[in-house]
């Protein structure tokens, strides 16, 4: 998950002052209709139609030289282009990320230990693979949205590991954004690329945690894992391949193990980030996407779900993080490419492939 900076980065009483020279810069990049200073900050209202994206673009280079920023917004009918100071991005505390590194992996391996006790496995070797797994599944969604933070020249945290109870051990992971994305196209590839990357990792997870998994016989009021849609398609594949026993009787299901726990939790994070709303990694490709009354819309939906598949706990953050305001990114008008469009449709898989349905023992 990835956190937006709030909106102190809006338009404020940080201004520059060299009108005259500002003036010269962004004319030299957009049709200036008209250009004032209101109420200190330069302004400019941009003759429409015309190309936006990557003149933006090019006008943020020029200002960085300056240490100055720009917010490309919709006014009313026009299109407003406002000049500000480059805030300072105050430096991390590296001691916090270690200190919640160290704690969940704590968590995670005493919920390892204790989870597999009526198992073969020691108790400490559980512990140890399932904190690993899990570890990986989340760094590897996080670094997912870090990575393109950095390759979009977006300021962001390392990942905090947040520690948590069992069953899981953590409530996940988040890096924290310090500066805004450039436009639609950088909101939609920081959101995006945490999921497909935290989706991919757990796959694989889940493919090697099902391989180890040893039939076992379930009686009938036996409470069962609610498996993903992905590995209703994954299991059958294994057993073509040989890679794990089917199930047959008097057999009727697979013992749980920690590899498949902490893959089942990476598909778990996955479809729970990728719900369009909020501050979650589906809410910053919403963004992106589609106008302010449809968010709200998609917000309810998501609250619904999670409602309605059990996971109250998740419903009510959801609300809490709904109460945020969304930043936007710095060029609000330029439109998403039609090829983000399309890996929309990707995510849109994604989230059903990872959605968990109840399964009943016979």
């Amino acid at each position: 998950m990835t956190e937006t900076p709030s909106g102190n980065l809006e338009p404020s009483a940080s201004q520059p002052t060299d009108f005259e020279r500002i003036t010269q810069i962004v004319s030299a990049e957009f049709q200036v209709e008209e250009a004032l200073l209101y109420e200190g900050v330069p302004t400019y209202y941009l003759k429409m139609p015309q190309e936006t994206k990557q003149a933006f673009l090019r006008l943020l280079m020029k200002l960085e030289e300056i240490k100055l920023t720009a917010f490309l917004r919709r006014k009313d009918t026009r299109v407003a282009l406002t000049i500000l100071m480059k805030p300072p991005i105050k430096p991390s505390n590296p001691i916090i990320y270690w200190v919640l590194f160290t704690a969940t992996i704590a968590t995670t391996f005493i919920t390892g230990y204790m989870s597999f006790q009526d198992s073969a496995m020691n108790p400490i070797l559980s512990g140890a693979i399932f904190s690993a797994a899990i570890m990986t599944v989340l760094g590897l969604h996080e670094m997912g949205h870090k990575l393109t933070a950095n390759k979009r020249k977006v300021e962001a945290t390392a990942p905090y590991f947040i520690p948590g109870p069992p069953p899981l051990g953590t409530l996940g992971a988040v890096i924290m954004q310090k500066s805004l994305p450039p436009n639609r196209d950088a909101l939609f590839e920081i959101g995006a690329n945490g999921p497909i990357a935290g989706f991919l990792v757990a796959l694989v997870v889940s493919a090697i945690g099902l391989a180890l998994a040893v039939p076992t016989i379930m009686p009938p009021d036996a409470s069962t894992l609610a498996q993903p849609i992905a590995w209703r398609i994954l299991i059958p594949i294994l057993e073509t391949l040989n890679l794990i026993p089917p199930v047959v009787p008097p057999f009727n299901g697979y013992a749980l193990n920690p590899i498949v726990w902490a893959g089942w939790a990476g598909m778990l994070v996955t479809m729970l980030n990728l719900l369009p709303a909020a501050m979650l990694d589906g809410g910053h490709v919403a963004r992106s996407l589609v106008p302010d009354k449809l968010r709200y819309v998609l917000t309810i939906a998501s609250v619904a779900i999670l409602v309605l598949t059990g996971y109250v706990v998740f419903a009510f953050i959801v609300v809490f993080m709904s109460f945020m305001k969304h930043p936007g990114p710095l060029d609000d008008v330029s439109g998403v490419s039609g090829r983000r469009k399309l890996a929309a449709i990707a995510l849109i898989v994604i989230f059903i492939l990872s959605f968990p349905i109840p399964t009943i023992a016979t």
